[in-house]
């Protein structure tokens, strides 16, 4: 049986929010993103082929991504190194300014392929109603952060919002909840965060002393639930209940 977070809706009461899967559909719209990028800077490619690469470089199997949030790459070194291990699995010519175009053509193209969740909007508008203090905290970066919720609306949603460049470190790191809770004002015994990923985010975050709150939007995994973790499996699950 699913048991429902309550967070009380009081003076220090806290929401944190994952971005990436929580909010966006970062996976649909990466990989939508990627496959336009990936076939204007090679043109050769078919819109298939395409779409295949956008997969590849969204599931990241070398682990740059990871690399980054270890603080052993910057966001940028990543970016390129992921795009590199595509290209040449794919066989194709591989030069800097291929890397340069396909950052350029990026932005416009992962903001027409944003997709905001349905039930966000909605939980948002409650915690807004409870008066519950609500900030974000990914491990992307700053800038790519701004670039997602700007595409979503979402860019006046969180009184904070704490990335991995601006902290200089990412989740699992307790360090990471503990900072994200002190810039909005919250401490981590009365902040619930929710994320989509199990170890990542709600484990973590537990870990942390936070309410750990797993949101298993797909239901691709039968993983056991760690007791001190919460799974959900949309974002309206989430309640606010005023003492």
């Amino acid at each position: 049986m699913t048991r429902t977070p309550g967070l009380v809706a009081a003076p220090g009461a806290a929401l944190l929010l994952d971005i990436d899967d929580t909010l966006i559909d970062t996976r649909t719209s990466l990989r939508a993103a990627a496959a336009r990028c990936l076939r204007e800077v090679w043109p050769e490619l078919t819109e298939a082929q395409a779409r295949e690469l956008g997969v590849r470089y969204h599931v990241d199997p070398e682990g740059y991504f990871v690399a980054y949030t270890r603080g052993d790459l910057t966001f940028e070194q990543q970016r390129e190194g992921r795009l590199r291990a595509v290209v040449d699995d794919a066989g194709l010519a591989w030069s800097h300014a291929d890397w340069q175009d396909f950052e350029t053509a990026w932005a416009p193209a992962f903001t027409g392929a944003t997709i905001v969740f349905d039930d966000v909007r909605p939980l948002l508008g409650r915690a807004a109603a409870a008066g519950v203090l609500v900030g974000a905290l990914t491990n992307s970066s700053e800038t790519f952060t701004t670039l997602k919720l700007q595409a979503g609306g979402l860019a006046d949603a969180f009184s904070t919002v704490a990335t991995t460049d601006t902290l200089g470190f990412g989740k699992p790191d307790p360090r990471a909840f503990h900072e994200a809770c002190r810039l909005l004002g919250a401490v981590p015994e009365r902040t619930v965060y929710v994320g989509d990923a199990l170890d990542v985010d709600a484990v973590a975050a537990a870990q942390a002393g936070l309410t750990g709150v797993w949101l298993d939007r797909r239901g691709e995994t039968s993983a056991p639930v760690p007791p001190e973790v919460t799974r959900v499996s949309t974002l309206d699950e989430i309640t606010f209940a005023v003492r």
